[in-house]
């Protein structure tokens, strides 16, 4: 089942059509009514309207994924700020949106969560990367010498057409997009990755796409 939460006719009219396109959907005028139905219900995405009635900022989100890890959350707001994308995020939302997006783009983002992506505007995903880049800073002072060493190990381990899905998952691609690239089935990519997660111990494609990315780096900078 699938949720728009909130009385904003503007973001209604915007999302509420194009979420029936995803399936069996319900719309909500308040946040309180949701985190009820959450405890009941199967996988779906959810949208958030910030102004609703019962939000009491980000932190509701938490709870809402404590409630129910497999709903897929994106907030939604005629005026979101960067801050409020990385907040949202860092509560375990996959995304923000704003109201002046073309139906083409809601639906290309909606394909990106449910695949498992996570979805920032241009201008936040700069102060995103750049979070996580002072993160892997702090923890890399604290890391074992030889882990940079493990962590291409680990990526080296994998078959050749794991290492292709991983190479696009860290590059922004989505399971179909990758399907489509590889000439595969989506129920492949999945499966694919289902088996990579386990291989690398990581519970999600942000962290894949970071791993990745710093394996990356260093045999860059070894001169691999």
């Amino acid at each position: 089942m699938n949720f728009l939460v909130s009385k904003n006719p503007v973001l209604i009219d915007q999302y509420w059509n194009i979420l029936l396109e995803q399936g069996s959907s319900l719309l909500l005028s308040d946040f309180t009514d949701l985190v009820w139905r959450a405890k009941t219900s199967d996988k779906g995405l959810v949208l958030v309207d910030t102004q609703v009635d019962g939000f009491a900022g980000m932190h509701s989100l938490t709870e809402l994924k404590r409630i129910n890890q497999s709903l897929k959350v994106l907030i939604i707001a005629i005026d979101l700020t960067t801050e409020d994308e990385l907040s949202a995020l860092a509560a375990g939302a996959s995304g923000s949106c704003r109201s002046n997006l073309l139906p083409d783009k809601v639906r290309q983002i909606f394909t990106t969560v449910q695949d498992g992506g996570v979805w920032i505007s241009s201008t936040g995903l700069p102060q995103l990367l750049q979070r996580f880049k002072r993160l892997e800073e702090m923890s890399s002072k604290n890391a074992p010498k030889n882990e940079s060493a493990q962590q291409h190990e680990k990526i080296s381990s994998l078959t050749p057409r794991e290492r292709e899905i991983v190479e696009l998952v860290a590059s922004g691609d989505c399971n179909k997009i990758i399907a489509s690239k590889l000439n595969i089935a989506d129920r492949t990519v999945k499966a694919h990755l289902s088996v990579i997660f386990q291989k690398l111990k990581v519970n999600d494609r942000l962290q894949l796409a970071l791993l990745a990315n710093k394996s990356l780096d260093n045999k860059n900078r070894a001169g691999l």
